[in-house]
């Protein structure tokens, strides 16, 4: 009978162990990975949002610059500044790797 419980006791710790050793990291990867799904849509959401924004902002409070024929403008502007947001943004991915 002692020795059943023993074998008993031994699978169970064995068990124990595998789940920590590897289910547990899993989980832990599954909680990071869902966190930076969570900021990377949050995150394009206000940039999305700060684009409009500012193309909203040089089409209203510019006066009558951007009318007529420069009525493009505020639209290359506003790409331009995003497009300098997305390099700036790329550029900084696996930096802290490389120190």
């Amino acid at each position: 009978m002692r020795d059943a419980d023993e074998l008993r006791d031994l699978l169970r710790i064995t068990a124990r162990y595998l789940k920590q050793e590897t289910v547990d990291p899993f989980r832990a990867i599954g909680v990071m990975a869902l966190w930076g799904l969570v900021g990377s849509l949050l995150t394009a959401a206000g940039v999305v949002l700060a684009g409009v924004g500012l193309l909203r902002l040089l089409q209203t409070e510019t006066g009558s610059t951007f009318r007529g024929h420069l009525v493009w403008l505020p639209y290359l502007i506003v790409v331009v500044v995003l497009s300098l947001v997305a390099v700036g943004a790329l550029s900084r991915i696996g930096r802290r790797g490389r120190r």
